[in-house]
């Protein structure tokens, strides 16, 4: 019998699955993590993407800002921070001059000791560190995109004469891949500019696809509004699926972030022949604190091109998720849109009818989600918020297989998604005498 290991918080579960129903394990291609990541960090800022050296563009600079993800994502900016700060150095700008911006979007604040594990001690008590906050009137006003977006965004950002962001590329949802424009577009904007670029219109797009920025409108919108930020240099990862770095990015936010994409693709896009009855995703921290962010697993599976599970099948999630729904606003109005409806399809209408506020695209998605295939989420010390929003909540893995393959007969085929928000399916393509397309 199959044993499948299975992140749950910064551990791992094995799971055992009967031979006759396993289909097999889905996981990140296999790519080799740098063996010196720091040298291609620190590389990659003195010889960037069509653009003079991080060091050079820093020269008499008064205001430097750099934007960095929230602890939602595993940027590894213990590495990526202090190699940027080295070369401000050299640039000889002053320590005072620089300001560490958190892009929390409509999340909540990090707390010192979380930033203290994510930048590491001295970061934090030698440089000013911001948390973005979207509903702030400390907001600039830039105009308009040309998909008619108001542009509002953090004013230490807006005013930044250096503005400089990390972040990872990985598959999103709706973005396509993250890193890149979206720091800024999301994770420093107004509420009034995260929603609407997280209006109906925009996930209903044929191109608002999970792996796709081909013709997407939400990834269209979000270069426009990191141009008008005046963004001017990133630098990005790509992680393996053991959370290495297999790839490293900087320069020019578009060019540097179209080779990062190039590189996640590689990583991230598997292709299947067979759709599963079962999945269980694997989420991991820290996208499993909460359950914002540990049901994009179920959203990454029913959102890609091909889905891994077949509709009306079933999506195991273990996830402690102790901080609930999740602490922010977003997170918030997700529960209470979730909450406040009789089941998906009252969501669906309701959002489609009367539209809902920044965060609650989350409440739209976890509809369609839930159009696609049951949700269970296992191991949660809030089960009682799990029910609430229309997904079932039990004890274990093993309670839940129990639960699917009595649903769907003993026969069901079960798949497992170790990382499942680092894999995007689509169906293996044949050629006309039914070999496979290698």
């Amino acid at each position: 019998m199959p044993i499948i290991k299975i992140p749950l918080n910064k551990r791992e579960i094995k799971v055992e699955i009967p031979e006759e129903n396993f289909l097999g394990v889905l996981e990140p291609n296999p790519i080799q993590g740098l063996n010196n990541p720091m040298e291609k960090i620190r590389e990659s800022l003195i010889y960037p993407t069509n653009s003079k050296p991080l060091a050079e563009l820093a020269k008499g600079k008064k205001q430097v800002v750099i934007v960095i993800t929230d602890i939602t994502r595993p940027t590894p900016d213990h590495l990526l921070v202090p190699a940027i700060l080295t070369e401000l150095e050299k640039a000889k700008v002053k320590s005072e001059c620089i300001t560490i911006l958190i892009a929390t979007g409509l999340h909540r604040p990090n707390n010192k000791e979380e930033l203290i594990e994510r930048l590491g001690k001295y970061v934090v008590e030698n440089y000013k560190i911001v948390n973005h906050v979207g509903t702030k009137n400390d907001l600039v006003y830039l105009g308009k995109t040309s998909y008619n977006c108001p542009v509002w965004i953090n004013s230490i950002a807006a005013n930044a004469d250096l503005l400089i962001s990390t972040g990872i590329i990985e598959p999103h949802f709706y973005a396509g891949f993250s890193g890149g424009r979206k720091n800024i577009a999301i994770g420093v904007a107004g509420e009034e500019t995260i929603m609407f670029q997280h209006r109906p219109q925009v996930f209903d797009h044929p191109n608002t696809q999970i792996g796709n920025i081909e013709e997407n409108i939400f990834h269209a919108n979000a270069m426009e509004i990191a141009e008008m930020a005046g963004l001017d240099f990133i630098l990005n990862v790509v992680l393996n699926d053991k959370g290495e770095i297999a790839g490293v990015v900087a320069g020019d936010f578009k060019e540097a972030f179209y080779q990062g994409v190039e590189i996640a693709k590689k990583v991230y896009q598997v292709e299947i022949d067979e759709q599963a009855d079962i999945a269980i995703a694997g989420i991991g921290f820290p996208k499993d604190a909460n359950l914002y962010q540990a049901t994009r697993g179920a959203s990454c599976i029913a959102f890609s091109k091909y889905p891994a599970v077949k509709k009306g099948g079933l999506i195991i999630i273990p996830a402690e998720t102790e901080e609930g729904v999740g602490q922010g606003l977003g997170e918030q109005r997700f529960y209470n849109i979730m909450k406040s409806a009789k089941n998906y399809e009252e969501i669906i209408s309701n959002i489609r009818l009367n539209g809902y506020p920044a965060g609650g695209q989350r409440a739209y998605l976890m509809a369609l989600t839930l159009r696609h295939a049951e949700v269970c989420i296992t191991n949660s010390k809030t089960p009682e918020a799990v029910e609430d929003m229309h997904m079932k909540a039990m004890n274990n893995v093993n309670n839940a297989l129990e639960y699917g393959l009595k649903c769907y007969g003993k026969h069901a085929k079960i798949i497992v998604l170790p990382h499942s928000l680092q894999v995007v399916t689509s169906k293996k393509t044949v050629n006309k005498n039914n070999n496979i397309v290698k």
